[in-house]
């Protein structure tokens, strides 16, 4: 196995299991604001974690989350830490906290992006949800904020029975609002949320299929199922040769988990995913490539052997189901996935040729151009790469970063185009 193959694109840092929250699905089982964590990680170990993700993995997304990250009086010095380290710093937040003022500090310090979580376009729907009255009002609020000092805004909303029909609704609103990503994330039963009832395999092939297709008729915002590996099969059926077919790790659906993606909890433990308590090694102990590396629990993830319909499913290296989920319900990490409904047909294996995220010795990059190229989360630089290049080759020239600027620029505007010839028709 080669180590280097694996690399991590994302890692989930819970950095408080404190919240101001009280929601029902909690994967963390998150406690009061108001509860004092002794043995959360110290901002230096935080920051010394960042240093050593820096050092094989500069461009690595870091998300910020919790409980509520906000409630870490350290959260604008650790974005300082992990900016400078070379990490992409992003928050993932219910919003309550998130003024004007911090969204400001925060952007200033060098956070690039913040995930807000709503999850109905009723206000007391979500409210009802997330267990705190007016916390719709303030994600709003927090989403506006973000917004206008310049901070890339994404939406999450945790899919239930109560909003499944309303994935097109939920999806204008955020148009409306601006946001430049929608991630729709299923529900993993897991934490305080193992007491919930989750909508039918029926009902998850029903709203990826629509959440696909809102995908390929935007062009101003790009909408993402999350924590559903068979959205990358969906994807596939549907257009195979799709730049969100072809795309990689985390943003490219499949479940990465321990292969381009873990998480740190609160106090250390590093796990596959946040809804893992399967314990790899913990940081008090071990450093974080030490535990990436050579975990027999990441290892056993990068040569599954898998059983069930994902065993023998034709679309395995696409998608491979989600591990969490299959641990919930059957105390197996490797069996099938409950909530998928494909019937594997024996004889087929589908796969996609990914782009290599290296730079072509046959076009010309200059050093200025291959910097700001690492600076691209890993799980897109392949593409990206591909497409400048291609078009370099084109004009011949070499790729410098106005040309890399220019080609951003003409891409927005052709999407815009075709996002308004779409509307007049």
């Amino acid at each position: 196995m080669n180590i280097q193959t694996f690399q991590p694109y994302l890692v989930a840092v819970n950095l408080t299991r404190r919240c101001n929250l009280k929601c029902d699905h909690c994967y963390l089982d998150a406690g009061g604001k108001s509860q004092v964590e002794n043995h959360e990680l110290s901002t230096g170990e935080w920051t010394s974690l960042f240093s050593q993700i820096a050092e094989r993995a500069e461009g690595t997304l870091i998300v910020l989350t919790g409980g509520e990250p906000l409630l870490r009086h350290d959260i604008q010095e650790l974005v300082v830490s992990g900016n400078s380290s070379g990490l992409r710093m992003v928050l993932g937040t219910s919003g309550l906290g998130l003024t004007e003022n911090v969204a400001r500090s925060l952007k200033a310090s060098g956070l690039q992006g913040v995930g807000i979580s709503l999850d109905h376009v009723d206000p007391q729907e979500h409210d009802r949800f997330r267990g705190v009255p007016g916390a719709w009002e303030k994600a709003l609020s927090a989403i506006r904020a973000c917004r206008d000092c310049g901070l890339h805004v994404q939406l999450h909303t945790t899919v239930t029975s109560k909003n499944a029909d309303l994935v097109k609704e939920m999806t204008e609103f955020a148009e409306a609002e601006g946001v430049s990503i929608h991630n729709f994330f299923f529900l993993v039963c897991t934490g305080r949320g193992q007491w919930m009832t989750d909508i039918s395999p029926e009902r998850y092939e029903t709203v990826m299929r629509e959440i696909a297709q809102l995908q390929n008729s935007s062009s101003k915002m790009m909408i993402q199922a999350r924590c559903a590996p068979h959205f990358k099969r969906v994807l596939h059926q549907i257009n195979p040769n799709s730049p969100y077919t072809l795309a990689q790790g985390y943003d490219g659906g499949g479940c990465p988990a321990a292969t381009h993606y873990c998480r740190i909890d609160p106090f250390g433990n590093v796990t596959p995913c946040p809804y893992m308590d399967n314990i790899a090694g913990n940081l008090h102990d071990s450093s974080f490539w030490d535990i990436w590396d050579q975990a027999p629990l990441f290892q056993s993830f990068r040569e599954p052997v898998l059983k069930g319909r994902c065993g023998s499913c034709e679309y395995k290296s696409l998608c491979g189901g989600c591990r969490a989920r299959a641990q919930e319900r059957h105390g197996d990490l490797f069996e099938e996935d409950p909530t998928c409904t494909w019937q594997p047909r024996s004889g087929l294996q589908v796969s996609v040729e990914r782009p290599s995220t290296e730079v072509s010795a046959m076009v010309r990059w200059t050093p200025e151009a291959r910097h700001r190229l690492q600076r691209i989360p890993l799980f897109l630089r392949g593409l990206i790469r591909k497409r400048l290049e291609e078009k370099a080759r084109k004009e011949g020239v070499s790729i410098t970063p106005e040309f890399m600027a220019l080609y951003r620029k003409t891409r927005e505007e052709e999407l815009g185009i075709q996002f308004q010839e779409r509307n007049i028709s």
